[in-house]
């Protein structure tokens, strides 16, 4: 569970903020988040643990797009390339086990969960799978692209709903500027909270809102900037950074 009872206050803030960061983005960059904090949302997808070695995140990204490339019609197969490649990204060959920053190939990892799910989207699946699209979101957060990931994020609250999936909503929302999104998707955050922790919900709430009106605002200027040096607008920017949870503490492999 995100919110935790048991916890110190100071622990959840700590988690939350780690929320905030969302991936390596803008977040990180604006408040400075470091990427000596575990827990929050990216611990609950992996599981948390020891991790794995480097070849064995690499052996099973390759496993996975061999598998891809031999049934480019099945949606599963898809999906194991998202695990594999987010799996590789928060791992030590795709971050700096010091400093939690992503490495070019952690970078690469990522931009391809995004791919590998646009591709998995396009096989029309039956049944979305929510974890994956969990694991995509972040992936669109990350690369600051905050309108797919509210949307991909809501396929995964759609599969699967759940308090942390909709507090994850309300954050990519704001971010996105479409307060009315996420101000719906924080209602129903705190709805699916236990009772007694509904009003420290409401209030971490209200500072995400805050946080991502901010974030909102410095994307829509950078945005604006990129359009006034003759970019024509082109794709979201791209602002790595730490990955949450991870630093000095090590790594830990997605649950499947």
């Amino acid at each position: 569970m995100l919110f935790d009872l048991k916890g110190k206050r100071k622990r959840l803030v700590q988690v939350v903020y780690v929320m905030l960061a969302v991936l390596f983005g803008g977040g990180l960059v604006l408040f400075g988040v470091g990427g000596n904090v575990s827990g929050g949302l990216i611990d609950a997808f992996r599981g948390g643990g020891d991790g794995g070695t480097t070849s064995a995140f690499t052996d099973i990204v390759q496993r996975a797009e061999r598998r891809a490339a031999r049934n480019p019609d099945d949606p599963e197969a898809q999906i194991a390339v998202v695990r594999a490649q987010f799996n590789l990204a928060s791992s030590t060959e795709g971050s700096d086990a010091e400093t939690g920053a992503l490495t070019d190939r952690g970078q690469q990892a990522i931009i391809e969960v995004t791919q590998a799910w646009d591709r998995y989207e396009k096989l029309k699946p039956k049944k979305i799978d929510a974890s994956g699209a969990a694991f995509a979101a972040l992936a669109f957060g990350a690369l600051q692209d905050y309108d797919k990931a509210v949307k991909v994020q809501g396929q995964s609250v759609k599969a699967r709903p759940s308090a942390n999936g909709y507090f994850q909503l309300a954050d990519f929302a704001y971010r996105a500027g479409d307060v009315k999104k996420g101000d719906a998707a924080a209602k129903e955050a705190v709805r699916r909270s236990p009772a007694d922790q509904r009003n420290t919900v409401r209030s971490l709430i209200k500072d995400l809102k805050k946080q991502g009106a901010q974030i909102a605002k410095a994307v829509k200027e950078a945005e604006k900037a990129r359009k006034k040096a003759g970019a024509g607008g082109g794709e979201p920017g791209t602002n790595f950074g730490p990955l949450p949870g991870q630093g000095q503490q090590g790594t830990g492999q997605a649950a499947p």
